[in-house]
This record gives C-alpha cells, sequence and structure tokens, in this order.
C-alpha cells in the first residue's frame, strides 16, 4: 500500500497534471476551432486561421479562449488521475524488477480505462460550457445557459442515476 500512496507517484500526477495544462492553454484557441467546426455544421470548413479570425470578430478577441477554465480543470483532473494510476500500477506489479514493454502497455491500458471512468462527467460538462454563448450558424442549435462545472458535473451525474 505504501508503494500506491508514494511521494514519485504524486510528483508524475502533479508533472502531468502541469504538462497537460500548459499545453492545452497554449494550443486552446485550436480547439476552439476545431469543436465550432464539429459542432455547427453551417459554418464551412476553411483554414484555422481563417474560422479563429471569424469567431474574434464575430464574438470578441477572448472568444477563442471561451471555456478555458472547465477544460483546463478537466484535463489537470484527467492527467493526474491517469499518470497517478499508471505510476501507483507500475509501482505495485514491477517491485524493483525490471519494466518491460508489454508490462508498461498493460499498465497504460489499465490507467487508460480507469481515468476515463472516473473522468467522464467532466468531459461531457466542459464541452457543454466551452460552446456556452457561443454564436452558431445553424438556427436548430439552442444555446443553454449552464452556472458552472461544480454545479453541471453534479446535475449530469445525477439526471443518469
Amino acid at each position: 500500500m505504501a508503494s500506491v500512496l508514494s511521494y514519485e507517484s504524486l510528483v508524475h500526477a502533479v508533472a502531468g497534471a502541469v504538462g497537460s495544462v500548459t499545453a492545452m492553454t497554449v494550443f486552446f484557441p485550436l480547439d476552439t476551432a476545431r469543436l465550432r467546426l464539429q459542432v455547427d455544421e453551417k459554418r464551412k470548413s476553411k483554414t484555422t486561421h481563417a474560422v479563429l479570425l471569424e469567431i474574434i470578430k464575430e464574438e470578441g478577441l477572448l472568444a477563442p479562449y471561451r471555456g478555458w477554465f472547465p477544460v483546463i480543470s478537466s484535463l489537470c483532473c484527467s492527467n493526474f488521475v491517469y499518470f497517478y494510476t499508471f505510476n501507483s500500477l507500475k509501482a505495485v506489479w514491477v517491485k524493483g524488477q525490471r519494466s518491460s514493454t508489454g508490462k508498461d502497455l498493460a499498465i497504460g491500458f489499465v490507467a487508460g480505462v480507469v481515468n476515463v471512468l472516473l473522468t467522464t462527467p467532466l468531459w461531457v460538462v466542459n464541452t457543454r460550457l466551452k460552446l456556452q454563448g457561443a454564436k452558431f450558424r445553424n438556427e436548430d442549435i439552442i444555446p443553454t445557459n449552464y452556472k458552472g462545472i461544480i454545479v453541471r458535473v453534479l446535475s449530469w451525474c445525477f439526471s443518469k442515476a
């Protein structure tokens, strides 16, 4: 049990979470453009640069970063869970032996499953929050207004129960 609750697992989890948050913050506008093209069928596919310029022109300078906090929160939790689970399982399974590619692959698979099972509600909610306030060209899309990620996660979880 001590190897599961180790300082080393915690360090790996924090490093994975911080690294992912940094990368997502830098490339967040690209994710915004991708999501808009997926959701809004009437938006014509153009270059990423053109889509981002359209979003800024129609919705303001900060529009490409709309929904940043819920995404960063979800990503931080998700990567923390993955890296913590991976390193804890590796410490338990390998126990001083030499690690192999097969073992690491199996541990990575289990860590990924645990991650998905624990963080799926966060990802569903953050996508909905990210699209809140967006201007769509498709009239069939009905905008909704959410209060925040915690309230939305709880309501999503309880609606599925």
